[in-house]
């Protein structure tokens, strides 16, 4: 199996994927969160949900730094 450089692709906790909320139109992390429960549970997603919004991007590297969660 080849390495993925940007395994990050989705809220772990209800197994919806970062593609599905900019499908969805998702503006916010609290419509995310509203929408389909994310970052309401461990919270691993909400940098990761941050990001895509201010990128467009959906698929990530691991983030070392938690301490950024909003």
């Amino acid at each position: 199996m080849a390495f993925d450089p940007t395994p990050v692709r989705r809220c772990v906790c209800f197994d919806v994927t970062f593609a599905k909320l900019a499908d969805a139109g998702v503006s916010s992390l609290e419509e995310a969160s509203e929408k389909f429960g994310c970052g309401t549970k461990c919270g691993t997603c909400k940098p990761y949900i941050l990001k895509m919004l201010q990128t467009g991007e959906t698929a990530f590297s691991i983030d070392t730094d938690l301490s950024k969660a909003a």
